[in-house]
């Protein structure tokens, strides 16, 4: 995958993870499912490290997404 191009423009992919103690947990396609999901297990889980992430396509490198939890 990666960047693509089509019709003369480059378009990049990129999906969100959820990782409990960093391990990656689930993965999403908008950074507003990965947030609710996020959410809700720390609610669950208050004592374990729950962090959303942004992953591209082009590096498959975890990239820390700004939300607080």
């Amino acid at each position: 995958m990666g960047c693509l191009m089509k019709n003369g423009i480059m378009t990049h992919h990129e999906y969100y993870v959820l990782k409990i103690d960093g391990r990656v947990n689930s993965t999403h396609r908008r950074f507003l499912d990965a947030l609710r999901a996020g959410l809700h297990l720390k609610d669950q889980l208050p004592q374990h490290d729950i962090k959303v992430g942004v992953v591209h396509d082009s590096s498959k490198e975890v990239m820390p997404r700004s939300a607080s939890h």
